[in-house]
């Protein structure tokens, strides 16, 4: 017998609210439906998503030709640069709900501070836009903004808050250029989203070589040099930051997130979980969850 799978639950289309704040906007939304769409019309800002709650499985659009994949759990973040059309349908993992703030940051506030770069150098905001990745001071920036709205925070924090986003945003940007013997900022920036939107997938050193175009031997000791790890070390703890924070989240059950995480048994799972964190990952919610 076969069990219909659920129509995907099309997502309202999302006003910025008209919120007596100029410098950004910032909305909240809670989906609980367990497949949904979502496809902003393009915007002049450059919108960041925060992820509160919940965590999900997701396929997007970007318009470059590829469908890319990721699992998003709380404390990720998504960007998306100005103007940038994208399309997105995912599903829940665990009994939800998902809880998300939307911040739309006015692109002539990035345009200034890279005005005032004392190293003159473009930058492109696209190199900003990664698959969702951890960024614990944004999603701390989120709840906060929107705290701050229900609150009636006047200009000033907002401008603030403003501010100190584009500041974070484009400080990777400026904080590792490319050096002999070491990866480049955006190269290393493409290699992990790689990584995390292909976390469930057995990764090749080979795949990963590809993504910048190095020869396995030369990015294996590029990649080493910039990060004081290897690829697979590098790419293990991902998998173990994404779990926990999976294991923390949701209702998702612990076999299925190792699988989700890239570990290709439930035994395999556990024995490196542990090893890293120094407790099962049964046990790690429990306790995560005040249960012990």
């Amino acid at each position: 017998m076969t069990t219909a799978r659920p129509a995907p639950s099309a997502l309202p289309r999302m006003p910025e609210l008209q919120v007596p704040w100029r410098a950004l906007s910032v909305t909240r939304e809670t989906v609980t439906a367990e497949v949904a769409e979502w496809e902003p019309p393009p915007s002049d800002g450059f919108r960041i998503v925060a992820h509160l709650r919940g965590a999900a499985r997701f396929e997007a659009d970007t318009g470059d030709g590829r469908r890319r994949s990721a699992t998003c759990a709380p404390g990720d973040v998504c960007r998306i640069p100005p103007g940038r059309r994208i399309s997105v349908r995912w599903r829940l993992l665990g009994p939800g709900p998902l809880e998300m703030v939307h911040i739309l940051l006015p692109a002539e506030v990035l345009e200034r501070h890279l005005a005032e770069d004392p190293d003159g150098r473009p930058v492109d905001l696209r190199s900003l836009e990664p698959l969702p990745e951890p960024d614990p001071l944004i999603v701390t920036m989120a709840a906060a903004l929107v705290r701050a709205r229900e609150a009636g925070a006047g200009q000033l924090y907002a401008d603030s808050a403003a501010e100190y986003l584009a500041a974070h945003l484009l400080a990777p940007l400026r904080s590792l250029p490319a050096e002999c013997g070491a990866l480049g900022r955006r190269q290393l920036d493409t290699v992990i989203a790689y990584m995390r939107a292909h976390l469930a997938d057995r990764i090749g050193l080979d795949d990963l070589a590809r993504e910048v175009a190095l020869s396995r031997f030369h990015f294996l000791r590029l990649f080493s040099a910039t990060t004081g790890r290897t690829p697979h070390q590098f790419l293990t703890g991902l998998r173990i930051e994404t779990a926990r924070r999976m294991l923390e989240a949701g209702d998702e059950p612990v076999g299925r997130i190792g699988q989700l995480c890239g570990f290709t048994t439930a035994s395999h799972f556990t024995t490196v979980f542990r090893r890293h964190v120094g407790h099962t990952p049964t046990d790690y919610r429990r306790l995560r969850r005040g249960h012990g």
